[in-house]
């Protein structure tokens, strides 16, 4: 997940909680292959922009591990 950035088409506002690989329904990454591939296209379409609140990156993380299974 990102978090502090302008994604196009909106580039004039901050998007607090976006999925690196483009795809918020699926955001996960296969491995850390995955996650280097997903950093390095959010590079190219995401803008650094601020100012940064975590808030929302940490509600939709808290709604993704609430019904795993953790042993």
């Amino acid at each position: 997940m990102g978090f502090g950035a302008a994604i196009p088409p909106y580039n004039s506002v901050a998007d607090h909680c976006f999925a690196l690989n483009g795809d918020i329904f699926n955001p996960e990454c296969d491995g850390i292959e995955g996650v280097m591939e997903a950093y390095k296209n959010s590079i190219n379409r995401a803008a650094l922009y601020g100012p940064t609140h975590f808030a929302s990156l940490l509600d939709l993380v808290n709604e993704m591990t609430e019904s795993m299974n953790v042993t």
